[in-house]
């Protein structure tokens, strides 16, 4: 019977600080939605066009990116919309259906922040003025 008053007390305590606990504000995190979601290889431009997450295209601005031929070793560093003239020129060198790659793809937003976006990957076509003649390279 000595004890009642003290675990009288003691269950009073206990539920003042879980009824304090549950009163504590807990941290909302707020994850911001970026507009633009991929970019796009458009190969009768040969630019590269951000597709925002409606999928419209969109005329930001492509700060950095690596575009890759497949089989060659070497890399090309580009860093606007259009594709550089080097990188043209080895397009154009190409005989067959070959894949190529954009990655390491970073495009500035409205606000000027950079977002980094995924790699590209597409086959690319070439003008074939020798496909189908006799004679010609195959």
């Amino acid at each position: 019977m000595k004890f009642i008053p003290h675990i009288f007390i003691i269950w009073i305590v206990c539920s003042l600080g879980l009824t304090l606990n549950a009163q504590e504000p807990h941290v909302i995190k707020v994850k911001k939605e970026q507009n633009l979601e991929k970019v796009y290889f458009d190969n009768t431009e040969l630019k590269l066009i951000p597709i925002d997450r409606f999928g419209n295209p969109r005329d930001n601005r492509i700060v950095t990116y690596k575009f890759w031929i497949k089989g060659k070793d070497k890399n090309f560093q580009g860093s606007a919309n259009k594709l550089a003239p080097e990188m043209v020129q080895a397009l154009n060198k190409l005989k067959k259906a070959t894949k190529i790659y954009f990655t390491e793809i970073q495009v500035e937003d409205e606000n000027g922040h950079l977002i980094k976006l995924p790699d590209v990957y597409e086959t690319w076509f070439p003008d074939c003025k020798n496909c189908g003649k006799p004679g010609g390279k195959k």
